[in-house]
């Protein structure tokens, strides 16, 4: 028997509890499908800016104090600092503060209100095909269910792309690498050697990829360190894991080598131009979307699950043509141009950096860092720092 809902949504991370919530909150049956169960790990940084708290707000209902209650929320700054080779290039104060939590607990509280909404959660259902076309989800060990319409929220390695026949060989070639781990403060081996209370960006430099960057963030058990890149931006082909030690010793971490190495791919300039079709919507990871340049994605990922949901519900009211046209309309509206221009700016500073030195990057965050904060927390668009005003589909709440 092939259990029905009005929506599938294929993953329980930020995108796919943003747009179960959007739909359940309309009253439709919804089904939250995830290979795991909350709370489970994620690699991430755990960083929310400014526009992501309103997002969580608009879509969730939820506010700082929730965050910290329920949601792993542990730390808040407004500081932040830029180096390159290990060597500090600016350290300065945004207008608002940047927010840090904890992936597993800040998940399960995004699917708990999702839940509580109306939707109805099924962990440990690992997505083995999708069918645009009808709608048809099978799962692994052979169940199957089926969506009026279908939202991929399945992540980097998204299963439900494959329906929409996407050219593996181009998506790839903008995937990144990402290597992050959690060091406990203290001196010795593979120890974080100092305390860390305010985010730095390195940039440039032997031991950050070219195309890409490292960063060092407060955790909630020691800093958060990480590198991502492009593989075919590599140091000579050098091995990743390599790169990553070599940015652990300009840290000043001793005897890295120790150190247990943990990696996942990242969506880095790759939005897909088309990610519906038929019955299927993709939002998130699964569909690329994730901010270039300082490699944002949980924002992108709520706001694209919200999109997604807005289009399902104008689907389900005047057909499947409707809902692409209605998705892309709203991305087109908000995400693509914040994706497009910080694309731009990432490849013209990494240009700069690669041909004339570190004189270009040092320049662009000296120059105005107060825009700088200004777009990474949603208040100037990466398009020549235009304000940004965010439109928000049917069914999102105010």
């Amino acid at each position: 028997m092939v259990k029905s809902y009005d929506v599938l949504v294929a993953g329980a991370g930020p995108a796919g509890a943003a747009a179960a919530m959007v739909l359940a909150g309309r009253g439709l049956s919804v089904a939250l499908l995830d290979r795991a169960a909350h709370p489970r790990p994620k690699l991430c940084g755990g960083l929310l800016t400014a526009k992501t708290l309103e997002a969580l707000a608009r879509i969730f209902g939820l506010g700082e104090a929730d965050l910290s209650a329920r949601g792993g929320l542990f730390h808040s700054t407004p500081e932040y600092i830029f180096l390159h080779q290990g060597r500090e290039l600016l350290r300065g104060a945004a207008a608002e503060s940047f927010r840090f939590v904890s992936r597993p607990d800040f998940d399960a509280l995004l699917v708990s209100c999702a839940v509580a909404r109306g939707a109805e959660h099924l962990p440990g259902r690992a997505v083995a095909g999708c069918d645009a076309g009808t709608g048809l989800v099978r799962l692994e060990g052979g169940e199957q269910c089926r969506g009026r319409f279908v939202i991929g929220a399945d992540g980097a390695n998204s299963v439900t792309r494959r329906a929409l026949g996407i050219d593996r060989v181009a998506w790839r070639r903008n995937l990144a690498a990402a290597i992050e781990v959690e060091l406990p403060n203290g001196r010795g081996p593979g120890l974080f050697p100092r305390a860390v209370r305010t985010p730095e960006l390195h940039v440039g430099g032997p031991s950050v990829p070219g195309a890409g960057y490292g960063w060092v963030f407060p955790g909630p058990n020691g800093p958060k360190v990480g590198i991502c890149g492009l593989r075919r931006e590599g140091r000579h082909g050098r091995d990743f894991g390599a790169i990553f030690l070599d940015f652990l010793r300009l840290l000043g971490v001793p005897e890295p080598e120790g150190v247990a190495l943990r990696g996942h791919p990242l969506p880095y300039g790759n939005a897909l131009a088309e990610p519906a079709q038929g019955r299927l919507l993709l939002a998130g990871d699964a569909g690329g979307f994730v901010e270039p340049l300082f490699g944002e994605g949980i924002f992108y990922a709520l706001a694209t699950g919200a999109h997604a949901a807005s289009a399902a519900l104008c689907g389900l009211r005047d057909g499947e043509a409707a809902a692409a046209c209605e998705y892309g309309r709203l991305l087109a509206r908000t995400v693509r141009p914040e994706l497009l221009w910080s694309d731009r700016l990432r490849w013209c500073l990494f240009w700069a950096m690669r041909n004339i030195g570190s004189g270009p990057i040092r320049g662009f965050v000296k120059s105005a860092p107060a825009a700088l904060a200004e777009m990474v927390h949603g208040r100037r668009s990466f398009r020549l720092l235009g304000r940004k005003e965010w439109e928000w589909g049917e069914g999102v709440g105010g």
